[in-house]
């Protein structure tokens, strides 16, 4: 009994304490991207550059301590949804080329062709692992190249399994140090976390993962001639064949992508009204604000309001209440939730109360222009 007690009370106190920094979080990574947008000198954009990737490395931080935490308490759960394996590929490796550019070494992607059709599996966790992979790959190669494959072992009419490898000519590993690297907060050498930087939780927390699935992460490395990570996975092949087009709506950096649109944003943080105005207004759309739940059900106007961003955690009225209120009185618009808890935390209770969505902070702007574009359009 004393043992529950003490992991609940440890849970409550990880999920208030990934709230509360990704509060300010949220701030610092919306008004750096804000920051770098409007036209900063050559010094200006590489201050801003590195101040972005810190923040958003912290932000993988504080997510890999709570995964690690979910995974050893038994909480993790995997969805089973239609997913497009290939665009999440390239989507991180676009997403991390940057650092390799950094480094001078090249960042190469495989994908057989043979993959050309969705994939049943949990896309948020599959993506982690690989980009856990990818990320540790380019961090420990100093000169040369990390490669991406995705290779197609074999194949039905129902399922297909894939070996996805990720192979890099960086320092390599040790024979006698390649299990420990495995294990939580653990690098193969002291000095590595020196050099490189790091909690060690990255390759712990994408075995568990794997493992939970029964899959086994497997490693073939020589020091100082790179390593190769790789593991060999079956997925049922969905029905579904069409894009999922919330996060494919297209769009470019027009000014007036939201123009004309009338946002009511309900926050209670200054700083995160400051960052979600900005950004909002910067596309052309307008915002009216309400501090709290209360304040949000007096400001709404049906005839001029299209779309809601409503936090969850507010004073007076919280965002679940006004939300329910707002079904209750037959309003039908989209209300997305803007929160910095995880979304597995949030959302049954989210969906159940009328909201559509949920975005999490810290927010990537574009993520949150493709929700609303969704959104709107599909009204």
């Amino acid at each position: 009994m004393q043992a529950q007690q003490g992991l609940n009370a440890k849970a409550e106190f990880l999920a208030t304490m990934s709230h509360e920094i990704r509060t300010p979080l949220n701030a610092v990574i919306g008004m750096t991207h804000l920051l770098k947008t409007s036209e900063p000198r050559a010094d200006q954009k590489k201050n801003l550059d590195v101040l972005y990737f810190s923040a958003n490395n912290l932000l993988s931080i504080v997510n890999n301590i709570l995964d690690y935490t979910k995974i050893e308490e038994g909480r993790i759960v995997f969805e089973n949804i239609p997913m497009d394996l290939s665009s999440i590929a390239r989507n991180i490796v676009a997403g991390l080329q940057e650092n390799a550019k950094e480094k001078d070494i090249e960042l190469k992607l495989l994908i057989d062709g043979r993959l050309n059709k969705k994939l049943m599996g949990d896309p948020t966790r599959i993506s982690q692992v690989i980009t856990n992979l990818v990320h540790n790959a380019v961090k420990f190669t100093e000169k040369g190249s990390v490669q991406l494959s995705i290779h197609v072992e074999s194949s039905s009419m129902s399922s297909v399994t894939l070996m996805v490898k990720v192979e890099d000519t960086g320092i390599g590993i040790n024979q006698d140090k390649q299990i420990i690297i495995f294990d939580r907060f653990t690098q193969a050498d002291s000095s590595t976390s020196r050099s490189y930087g790091g909690t060690g939780l990255g390759l712990a927390i994408t075995k568990r993962i794997l493992e939970l699935q029964g899959v086994k992460l497997e490693l073939q490395s020589e020091s100082g001639k790179g390593s190769a990570f790789y593991f060999t996975q079956t997925f049922a092949i969905s029905a579904e064949d069409s894009i999922d087009q919330k996060a494919n709506v297209e769009f470019d950096n027009n000014p007036e992508l939201l123009q004309g649109l009338s946002i009511l944003l309900v926050e209670d943080n200054p700083l995160n009204v400051l960052v979600a105005q900005t950004i909002l207004e910067s596309q052309g759309a307008n915002i009216d604000v309400a501090t709290n739940g209360q304040e949000a059900l007096d400001k709404f106007d049906t005839q001029k309001h299209k779309l809601i961003l409503m936090d969850l955690h507010m004073p007076v009225l919280d965002g679940y209440k006004a939300t329910e209120q707002l079904r209750k009185n037959g309003e039908t618009l989209p209300i997305i939730a803007l929160t910095a808890s995880a979304p597995k935390e949030v959302e049954s209770e989210a969906y159940a109360c009328g909201l559509n969505d949920i975005i999490v902070k810290p927010f990537n702007p574009d993520d949150l222009y493709r929700i609303i574009l969704h959104y709107v359009k599909a009204g």
